[in-house]
């Protein structure tokens, strides 16, 4: 049974329906690297300082840059490398999104490049974490693609969101529905079994997804991409690792959740 408190929907739905209204800085106008083969390189993190958060994050507002000093002492990323590969890194328990804006990024048509791909792993999940219960509302890492306006929630509009999540609870496979529909959780991994030193990587066909979760097409270009990794709720650490985040065409579609 999904238990989430109205005030805990307010505080949510005020969160995430502020990317629709932002006004966007002219630096998250600017098109997405675009590589020889047509793939769009949301980020590599490969020219971010080590140590420091990645430059190209934005805190939920997006009014300030998440690496700048007043923001960045709010969050429990950093840069980290390991064998000449850079790549975001989480450790605690604070929760805290990263925000990727997209609303304005004119080479950005996931008609066109619908594959959502990136690498994560997971080192430590917060025991007891569960996306569907405000009070467990943790997870060890997640991806959110968040989209235009939705349908009305508490007299509000509110975007459309897909959650991509490596839950501690929640059953690997599963798909969920939260914020009246607006918010839809799907669950990649679960628990302990995969976690460790391995890279896995995603892929997730989001276009494919937005029509069988919300029952119609998306918007070409959504309002951003989110990271988050958190444990506050059931006092928990959580550790992960991120990396290489793209939007690639069906053709440069690789196996799906492969391990490295």
């Amino acid at each position: 049974m999904i238990r989430l408190s109205i005030s805990f929907l307010l505080i949510i739905i005020n969160s995430i329906s502020v990317l629709a209204q932002i006004n966007i800085p002219d630096e998250v106008k600017q098109p997405i690297p675009e590589l020889s083969n047509g793939i769009l390189v949301v980020d590599d993190f490969e020219d971010d300082m080590v140590g420091k958060l990645p430059d190209r994050w934005y805190n939920r507002d997006v009014k300030n840059a998440a690496n700048e000093p007043e923001e960045s002492r709010y969050y429990s990323y950093f840069i980290d490398e390991v064998c000449n590969n850079k790549y975001l890194h989480y450790e605690g328990t604070d929760a805290r999104h990263l925000n990727f804006p997209l609303k304005e990024r004119e080479n950005l048509n996931i008609y066109e490049t619908p594959i959502l791909s990136w690498k994560w792993r997971v080192k430590q999940i917060p025991e007891g974490g569960n996306e569907l219960e405000n009070h467990k509302n943790d997870a060890a890492a997640s991806i959110y693609v968040v989209f235009d306006m939705g349908r009305v929630a508490l007299f509000k509009k509110v975007p459309k969101s897909i959650r991509y999540t490596w839950s501690s609870t929640l059953e690997k496979g599963s798909e969920n529905s939260i914020f009246y529909g607006n918010q839809k959780i799907v669950v990649l991994e679960s628990g302990s079994e995969n976690i460790g030193e391995h890279w896995i990587t995603v892929e997730q066909n989001i276009v494919e997804d937005y029509r069988r979760l919300f029952g119609d097409d998306p918007p070409a270009r959504p309002l951003a991409i989110l990271i988050l990794s958190d444990g506050n709720s059931v006092n928990d650490t959580a550790e992960a690792d991120y990396d290489d985040i793209m939007f690639k065409s069906l053709d440069q579609r690789l196996i799906k959740n492969t391990k490295q």
